[in-house]
């Protein structure tokens, strides 16, 4: 009981913006949630940035901190998140960095057409993606985009407010943005080497 009655007031002191306190929660914290990230990553340089943007962040957003709440479970949490999108991150990259590897050594740079072959791999990660959004969404998705309709047209047949076909398509798109923002990256670096 006294852990979580001096995790509440540090938390407290933290939301106050008291640096010593956050000091002290870096201190006790920090070993530890090094070690629960390089339990994922296998690497302590990579677990380390991950734990140090946390804190990073927690600082910056203390006063969205909630006195109420475990700070040590709010932390593994974040660090765990923190984790899987690097991880995310890193088998795109490594996808992209085979697929360019694949075309230099095969000696067919000047010949092959980058264009089509993002675009094939870009249609496949699309199309997974749509997969992915709730069929309501997605059927939303589908009249909007390939069929041309506009959202009353929409709302009217699947006899919804235009509001909530507004939102699921703005939910698609984010979902969308997300999901293939690496493909921005590959277009560039292909520009840059054209």
């Amino acid at each position: 009981m006294k852990v979580l009655h001096d995790n509440s007031k540090l938390v407290l002191n933290l939301k106050n913006g008291d640096a010593q306190s956050m000091e002290l929660l870096f201190r006790r914290l920090y070993p530890q949630l090094c070690a629960f990230a390089n339990k994922f990553l296998h690497d302590l340089d990579e677990a380390e940035e991950i734990v140090q943007e946390v804190f990073f962040k927690i600082w910056k957003n203390r006063a969205n901190l909630n006195e109420n709440e475990s700070i040590q479970s709010y932390l593994f949490t974040a660090v765990k998140n923190g984790c899987f999108s690097l991880l995310a991150h890193n088998k795109i990259k490594d996808k992209y960095a085979s697929l360019l590897e694949q075309i230099y050594l095969s000696g067919e740079y000047g010949t092959i057409n980058h264009d089509s072959l993002i675009a094939t791999e870009l249609e496949k990660d699309f199309s997974r993606v749509l997969e992915t959004l709730p069929p309501e969404c997605r059927r939303i998705f589908e009249l909007s985009r390939f069929e041309g309709r506009k959202y009353h047209e929409i709302a009217n047949e699947l006899n919804i407010s235009i509001k909530t076909v507004e939102t699921q398509m703005s939910r698609a798109l984010s979902k969308i943005r997300v999901q293939l923002k690496d493909y921005l990256v590959t277009i560039i670096l292909l520009e840059l080497l054209k």
